[in-house]
């Protein structure tokens, strides 16, 4: 079980199994700390993606007060991946890492410290900066448009995970005709997947509707309370809805009042009947 509970990130292991595992919330800033100083960069707490840090539940257990790994936005305009693969093999370097040991080569070793993958850069992080705690991955995302993935990427709530709540967004702009990008924002189909919106202000009332703000586009419960009263909410959610339903998780129904309820309740307040003489169409006030 133990084992199980302190498994992290996956991408540095050898034929006796991951390198790498969970980090204690405690762990986290004196680890970014330390990753500061051999990168020369600043990695903010705004800047800390999903879960990272964020993770602190009463009850105590580990799994519930820590991150498999950390997620941290890099600005692509202040650092390329050369650089930072550059500075990061430095370091290892300095530990005596004989060169050929640095960088992951495929399926073929993956016992390394630093991997190269896309957009991101791979590292085997010391926890607090030394071995004495084992070692986290640490995934620095590259990005054009840090605010829009510091948005993008959030972490989520007891019920609903940031994954919950990054189907909700596709949802909701599939509803609207156009497709939502973790990447590179809300895009339209249409027209080559051309921005339309990356800056959480405008996308706030592009999905969620007009007066929508981007404090709302947080979790997926502030963006249901939101959408609670949007006579197509339950034809928005629908594809969302389906996903969470089959994963056992239970979806708020619409607050909307049907035409038919909105009649039957029109008639009773005409004739002065009490609220409970008329057996509503759609159970919507018996819920």
């Amino acid at each position: 079980m133990t084992a199980i509970l302190k498994e992290g990130g996956n991408v540095f292991k050898s034929a006796e199994g991951p390198l790498t595992q969970r980090i204690a919330t405690q762990d986290v800033h004196p680890t970014i700390q330390f990753i500061e100083k051999i990168t020369g960069l600043v990695f903010d707490e705004e800047d800390w993606l999903g879960t990272t840090g964020k993770k602190n539940d009463p009850d105590g257990a580990f799994e519930k007060n820590s991150s498999g790994d950390l997620d941290l936005n890099t600005d692509a305009s202040k650092v390329s991946k050369e650089q930072l693969i550059a500075k990061l093999a430095a370091w290892c370097k300095g530990q005596g890492i004989p060169d050929l040991e640095i960088m992951n080569k495929g399926k073929g070793f993956e016992a390394g410290w630093i991997k190269d993958a896309g957009d991101q850069v791979h590292f085997r992080t010391p926890i607090d900066g030394t071995d004495q705690k084992g070692f986290v991955q640490t995934d620095f995302m590259f990005t054009n448009n840090p605010k829009f993935q510091r948005g993008a990427k959030r972490g989520g709530t007891a019920q609903f995970g940031g994954t919950d709540r990054a189907i909700l967004l596709s949802s909701l702009a599939r509803g609207r005709g156009l497709k939502f990008s973790p990447k590179f924002g809300v895009v339209d189909p249409n027209n080559g997947d051309a921005v339309v919106a990356d800056d959480w202000d405008e996308i706030a009332p592009l999905l969620l509707g007009k007066g929508a703000k981007e404090a709302d586009t947080h979790t997926v419960e502030s963006i249901l309370a939101r959408l609670k009263g949007d006579p197509d909410y339950e034809q928005l959610i629908a594809p969302w809805k389906e996903t969470m339903e089959k994963a056992g998780k239970e979806v708020p129904e619409s607050q909307v009042e049907s035409l038919a309820d909105k009649q039957l309740r029109r008639i009773r307040e005409l004739s002065g009947a009490p609220l409970n003489s008329v057996v509503m169409s759609s159970g919507a006030f018996n819920r």
